[in-house]
C-alpha cells in the first residue's frame, strides 16, 4: 500500500511574461512534469525561504551571495554571533560568498537584507526546512 499523501490545490490564473513561460515550458520537457507541477515547486521553496522567519525563533541554514566586491570584515565581526562559518570564491572579477549562520532568525533576516542590498544576488537555504518535510 502507498502512502500518497493527497493536498488540495486551489487554481488561480498569474500572467508572466511569454519568454519566462516558453522557458517554463522548456523546463516542463525537461523534467517531464507540467508547468503547474514547477510553479508549486518554485513557490514553495520561496515561500519558506521568506516565510519561515515570520516569527522569531533559532534556526540554521546557508546564505549564498554573488556580488562584485568581497564581504567586509566588519560585516562578519558585526554578525559573528550566528556566523558559524564562511568563505569566499573570486571568480574572474565577481566573488561568490557562502555563510553558514546559527541563531536568531531575526539576526539571520538582518544579514540578509544587508547582504541583499550590497549584492547582484543572496539566497538564503533553512536547514530546518528539511527537518518539517
Amino acid at each position: 500500500m502507498s502512502m500518497v499523501r493527497k493536498t488540495s490545490k486551489r487554481r488561480f490564473g498569474v500572467s508572466i511574461p511569454s519568454s519566462m513561460a516558453e522557458k517554463l515550458d522548456l523546463l516542463s520537457e525537461m523534467f517531464r512534469c507540467d508547468r503547474s507541477t514547477l510553479v508549486s515547486n518554485a513557490l514553495n521553496e520561496y515561500v519558506h525561504e521568506n516565510l519561515h522567519e515570520r516569527e522569531e525563533h533559532e534556526c540554521e541554514g546557508v546564505v549564498v551571495a554573488y556580488s562584485q566586491t568581497p564581504l567586509s570584515s566588519k560585516l562578519i565581526t558585526d554578525f559573528n554571533s550566528i556566523i558559524v562559518a564562511y568563505c569566499s570564491y573570486k571568480l574572474k572579477e565577481r566573488y561568490i560568498h557562502v555563510l553558514v549562520v546559527k541563531g536568531s532568525s531575526r539576526l539571520i533576516r538582518e544579514l540578509r537584507s544587508i547582504l541583499a542590498a550590497n549584492t547582484r544576488i543572496q539566497r538564503y537555504l533553512p536547514l530546518d526546512y528539511f527537518e518539517e518535510a
